[in-house]
């Protein structure tokens, strides 16, 4: 019986030649996975809850860039034991979905994490096997609590944003609870506080995207096939990777530096995988900033809308479209120059107003778009990140 309802309900639908998409029902967990059109699928972005399945966001076009299927899951929010159930769900989904798709190596995909309030319980339901978990990224209070984590699950690197206003949800004390000890015992784990925001996902995908990027290719092998079973993901060096002063963190160019040439407390700090997240980061965590990145294709057709700290900002750039950024500045702000970055890599930089640049040929993917200026005095800052999603041919 329960074979002839999967076989009703996973039905494939195309989002773009060669693309897939199946759903189910596996006992109290609704699962639903998009395949982009690969040989190989060499990692899975799992949302436990708190998510819709869709095919034209920015998980899906991430999903494009990194070779990753998505799934996206369901339970009733009263369950008992949801992430026992969820973990439960997520292997028989991807078993089904492995057979229905021709791609078994869903099985051993290694995963990522990502989402929401209740959806940050994904960590819970991935990190139980950290052979072939890459990382999670959750924006909520559920940081995970380090003293019930073994060896090898202290070995996923883990990056949790928040709201930076006090509600109801009581978030922030989960900083000083669990992710200061976690730091402290040398744990490699991020941290972003939203300004503006309480419990909203805002505009955390700006910094998990980078995140995410970076973590996939410091632990993921180029060469490693997953059709070949349980892929060995390489180990964090926290070492190799950048800082963070959580104290600088409420200004608008907070203090960045590579792990060698950090000069506070490394154990106080957010640690981040390369120096791209980290420029993020700054740019991300940059409060009342004057200067606001614009963006708009080059086609006239879509730009970013007005910035508000409680909403995301992305920018949908079809193929083969260029992109005009700029910068709009408050009243009585003098700035002498404006330069973008994807990541930590320079687009381009304007001394005039409205500090036009124009980026003509953005690689197809998912780039977190931010702008670095200066000030009359020369002093620095940098405006918040976009996500601009640049759609392959």
């Amino acid at each position: 019986m329960r074979a002839a309802v999967l076989a009703l309900l996973l039905v494939a639908s195309q989002a773009r030649a060669g693309e897939q998409s199946f759903g189910g029902d596996f006992g109290p967990v609704r699962s639903d996975v998009f395949v982009p059109d690969v040989k190989v699928v060499r990692g899975v972005i799992v949302h436990a809850m708190n998510a819709q399945f869709r095919t034209d966001d920015r998980w899906a076009e991430l999903c494009r860039e990194l070779g990753f299927a998505h799934v996206v899951m369901s339970i009733d929010r009263k369950a008992n034991n949801r992430p026992d159930k969820l973990a439960a769900g997520l292997a028989a989904s991807l078993k089904e979905f492995a057979e229905k798709s021709g791609h078994p190596e869903l099985v051993h995909a290694p995963r990522v994490g990502t989402g929401h309030s209740a959806g940050g319980m994904v960590t819970a339901v991935l990190i139980r096997d950290p052979a072939a978990t890459l990382t999670t990224c959750v924006d909520c209070s559920w940081v995970t609590d380090p003293a019930k984590l073994d060896a090898a699950a202290k070995g996923v690197p883990l990056l949790f944003t928040m709201g930076a206003v006090p509600d109801g949800f009581k978030m922030l004390p989960a900083i000083d609870q669990f992710y200061v000890p976690a730091r402290r015992d040398g744990l490699p784990w991020g941290l972003g506080v939203q300004h503006g925001c309480a419990h909203d996902w805002g505009n955390a995908a700006a910094l998990q995207v980078p995140w995410i990027k970076a973590i996939v290719r410091a632990r993921l092998d180029p060469a490693a096939d997953p059709a070949n079973g349980p892929v060995k993901l390489r180990p964090v060096v926290a070492e190799d990777g950048w800082l963070g002063d959580r104290s600088t963190a409420a200004g608008t160019f907070a203090t960045v530096a590579a792990w060698g040439d950090y000069k506070g407390d490394r154990a106080a700090a957010a640690w981040f995988p390369d120096r791209a997240t980290a420029e993020v980061w700054r740019a991300w965590s940059s409060k009342n900033s004057p200067v606001t990145l614009e963006a708009a294709t080059a086609d006239g057709t879509a730009k970013l809308a007005p910035f508000d700290p409680k909403k995301s900002r992305d920018l949908k750039v079809p193929a083969g479209v260029g992109v005009k950024l700029s910068a709009s500045v408050k009243p009585g702000t003098a700035v002498k120059k404006v330069a973008y970055y994807a990541g930590d890599s320079l687009i381009g930089e304007a001394t005039e107003a409205p500090f036009e640049v124009a980026w003509a040929k953005p690689p197809a993917g998912c780039h977190a778009v931010w702008a670095r200026w200066v000030g009359a005095d020369d002093t620095p800052g940098a405006a918040n990140p976009a996500l601009l999603l640049v759609r392959g041919r």
